[in-house]
């Protein structure tokens, strides 16, 4: 594997370049060797070799198709290195082609979610997000392309001498997607950091202004709020996490959307108020509303792409026989519906929070019905995952037996989509609960 041929330098960083290699296969790598391109005293030199090698070791410890694997490495030689699949492209260079990415950029943004809700899990904070280190690859054998985060900090900008920040030369560097609060030590890098990075990099999607580095973002737009509750100074006024940066953006992203019906302009209404003022009955009065055979789809998708993680919270708590029937429609709406690519995964993220919050096996048997028809049908890896880990050999053994009839319920159908996310994320169906598997063997013979 180390017998390799460089074909040509891919491009350079502050501490490493990377350039095209091929091995006596034929087989193509991207290489990143340790290089330090700025002047470092000898005792920075050193800390950042050691940092970047524990950064190497970090990366390759993560299995996630949205972090960048690294396929091998050689930590001992001079210089070190390790390789990565040849990406098709970088995040920075698809923004400088089409800023919106046409309009797909939810799809880009869910990826980096995915890829940081997974380092995050772990207490591992990028520190260095920006589209250069995101980076889009192609499979063809598992559908659309994909973004996967790469090149985790490794310093901090005192140290590489960059603490003076102005807005000059600095669009495309490090420092114009840096939290303000880790710009002197890396130490105090935390999810709300690396949730900042994320605000700029929705900010080149959909900006409207020129953003001032280390800053809040302050736009009046219909993505204002959401900037500003990404990059406030004060990392604990910040999103509390990157999967609720997506839930709001999916959310906006179908404000602009006009009601269908009086009727559903007066619920999602309800929705967008203070909700510890809204009736009990107006909750039971929505419930019907989506239940309801004769309400029109469209009605339906209005409110529930309204219908966010924080009111889904809510309404758990506070209504929970309301909840428990809007979820069943949520579900339902789901397994039934179509709809585009790119809200996946929020969706996904709204049943998980409709199974985890009500101890009902009707409803969490239906959201993983729901989970399982969205992720086999749309081909979307985080929602197939987020199915396989909800279904495991640890899930309570009486919501597997329902889940167990929901299966024979589907009949050879359920063995199409199960088999789907087998050959989707490479999984097999042994790592469900025994009562499932036992009914697959039974339905699919």
């Amino acid at each position: 594997m180390f017998n390799l041929t460089s074909l040509g330098v891919i491009g350079n960083g502050g501490f490493g370049t990377v350039d095209l290699v091929q091995n006596d296969a034929g087989q193509q790598f991207a290489r990143k060797t340790f290089s330090v391109n700025q002047p470092l005293s000898p005792h920075l030199h050193e800390n950042v070799l050691k940092r970047f090698k524990k950064e190497v070791r970090t990366q390759g410890g993560i299995n996630n198709r949205n972090i960048v694997p690294i396929l091998c490495h050689d930590l001992e030689t001079w210089p070190p290195f390790y390789l990565m699949p040849v990406a098709v492209s970088g995040l920075d260079n698809d923004i400088a082609n089409q800023k919106t990415l046409c309009d797909n950029f939810i799809v880009a943004l869910s990826d980096i979610v995915a890829g940081l809700e997974s380092l995050h899990s772990l207490h591992i904070y990028h520190r260095d997000l920006k589209p250069q280190n995101v980076l889009r690859f192609n499979d063809q054998a598992q559908g659309p392309d994909y973004y996967a985060i790469s090149d985790f900090g490794l310093i901090s900008m005192q140290e590489s001498q960059l603490s003076v920040l102005t807005s000059t030369g600095m669009t495309r560097g490090a420092d114009y997607y840096t939290a303000p609060e880790i710009t002197q030590d890396l130490r105090y890098a935390s999810i709300q950091s690396d949730i900042y990075s994320l605000g700029c990099i929705l900010h080149d999607f959909i900006g409207q202004e020129i953003r001032v580095p280390c800053n809040e973002i302050r736009e009046n737009s219909p993505f204002g709020a959401i900037l500003l509750g990404c990059t406030r100074k004060n990392p604990n006024q910040r999103f509390k996490s990157a999967r609720a940066v997506l839930d709001a953006v999916l959310s906006v992203g179908l404000v602009n959307s006009v009601p269908p019906t009086p009727q559903a302009a007066d619920f999602i209404a309800i929705l967008e108020s203070d909700l510890a003022t809204v009736p009990q009955f107006r909750w039971r009065d929505l419930a019907d509303f989506l239940y309801d055979a004769v309400t029109p789809d469209e009605a339906r998708a209005a409110i529930f792409m309204r219908f966010n993680e924080d009111c889904i919270r809510f309404t758990c708590g506070a209504v929970p026989t309301e909840a428990k029937s809007m979820g069943l429609s949520f579900a339902h709406w789901i397994t039934e519906s179509t709809f585009n690519f790119d809200y996946c995964d929020g969706l996904a993220n709204r049943l998980e929070i409709f199974f985890l919050q009500l101890n009902d096996y009707e409803l969490k048997a239906s959201c993983l019905m729901a989970l399982l028809a969205m992720g086999s049908s749309h081909n979307r890896w985080y929602v197939e995952h987020k199915f396989i880990r909800l279904t495991g050999t640890s899930m309570d053994s009486l919501l597997a037996a329902r889940l167990a009839i929901e299966f024979r319920v589907l009949d050879r159908l359920v063995c199409q989509q199960i088999s789907h996310v087998e050959r989707s994320i490479g999984v097999s169906r042994t790592a469900l609960h025994p009562t499932i598997q036992l009914a697959l063997s039974q339905i699919c013979r």
